[in-house]
């Protein structure tokens, strides 16, 4: 299982909603900023109870597949977003891949190189739909690059100095960079923040989160991502934190604060504790993949080498079930709880790999939709499920 640990995102060091926070040597990190509105944040609770989801049939229903065309192959999906009838892929392999609803490619953006249009590599992107622009970050050209959304189409680069974002998104008509250090550019200030805000995706214009030297020096961070894709609503997770903020482009307002059992200490961030024995320890952390659909929150954590799987219910404020994202044997109803990874349209979706799709159909036989029954692991895309809150 050690495989999937590099999925995760988010570390978490917020205080629990329940209890008062110890001395700041043992308390988990939060930073105070006027700007953010936490009146309303609603406490999450969170208990491991190391049972299947054996009912998440009574919560969540299948309702519809879609098979990514097998050309070109994928290796690795970092990130996707489904906008417009349009299911936007950037792969591994430094390419966007743009897919209608049934899963056929309308184009794809592939141009390393030296040349006009071309970028060294992808470290970020996002979609405008705005001006129906597809933008990459490029940090080893320190630069933007715009393609049309509509059929991939080299546009123009513009230069990006700094900040040097790990992700970009876009959202209610602005941009938002995770500015995870300031080593690059010690000396201006304006940018010493974890999250910054630019209209015009170049000018930053508003800055949240002031960096904490004790996270800047300790190098481990299992953030592959801290934007989530809501379909019309922006979450966002920073590094070393446990609250989930909803983004807009006046103001940043506190949604969710995850109570995590046994939450990482903020001690173990200033010491540098080794990541593996963190990884591999009781502390809960590095909280991820948080989708919300109808009244149901789903999203993911560390804890004792394994990364946790939470399905909470917001209307009865009540935890659904919280396990093992893979387990043993493989749930027959709803293949989904090897991740949520977006939502769209009021669905949740999955991206469901060639590995999981095979490991289902190996340990069951004949027990999944026909489109699993013909599928080879080995020359195949991804499969999306996407599956509706049962009401």
């Amino acid at each position: 299982m050690l495989k999937y640990l590099f999925l995760i995102v988010g570390m978490t060091l917020l205080a629990s909603c329940n209890r008062p926070a110890a001395n700041k040597k043992e308390s988990i990190y939060h930073t105070s900023i006027p700007q953010v509105i936490t009146d309303q944040v609603q406490c999450i609770p969170v208990h491991t109870d190391g049972d299947y989801f054996n009912h998440v049939e009574d919560y969540l229903r299948t309702v519809s597949y879609v098979k990514l065309a097998s050309e070109p192959l994928l290796t690795r999906i970092n990130d996707i977003h489904i906008i417009n009838e349009k299911i936007y892929v950037w792969d591994q392999a430094d390419q966007i891949v743009c897919y209608d609803m049934q899963g056929n490619m309308i184009f794809r953006i592939h141009g390393v190189g030296n040349g006009p249009g071309e970028y060294s590599g992808i470290h970020a992107f996002a979609l405008n739909p705005d001006r129906a622009e597809v933008v990459i970050y490029d940090n080893m050209r320190i630069s933007l690059h715009y393609y049309s959304m509509l059929n991939g189409k080299y546009l123009r680069t513009e230069s990006f100095p700094k900040p040097n974002p790990s992700e970009m998104a876009f959202f209610d008509g602005v941009y938002f960079y995770n500015n995870r250090d300031h080593r690059n550019y010690p000396n201006d200030n304006s940018l010493h923040y974890s999250l910054l805000v630019s209209a015009d995706g170049l000018k930053m214009d508003k800055n949240y989160f002031p960096h904490n030297d004790a996270e800047e020096k300790y190098i481990f961070s299992p953030s592959l991502q801290t934007f989530y894709d809501n379909d019309t609503t922006l979450y966002y997770c920073k590094n070393f934190d446990n609250t989930v903020y909803q983004l807009g482009k006046d103001s940043i307002k506190a949604r969710y604060r995850i109570d995590l059992p046994n939450p990482l200490p903020f001690s173990k961030i200033e010491e540098r504790a080794n990541e593996w024995k963190l990884i591999k320890s009781d502390y809960a952390f590095g909280i991820s993949n948080v989708y919300e659909c109808e009244s149901l929150l789903y999203f993911r954590f560390f804890k004792s080498g394994y990364i946790m799987a939470a399905l909470y219910d917001l209307a009865k404020n009540e935890q659904i079930c919280c396990v093992k994202a893979m387990q043993d044997s493989p749930r027959l109803t709803i293949p989904l709880i090897n991740t949520i990874d977006g939502v769209y349209k009021g669905q949740f979706f999955s991206i469901l790999s060639p590995e999981f799709i095979d490991y289902c159909i190996t340990k069951c036989p004949g027990e999944y939709p026909a489109i699993f029954q013909q599928y080879d692991a080995q020359s195949e895309n991804p499969i999306i499920a996407f599956y509706e809150v049962v009401k």
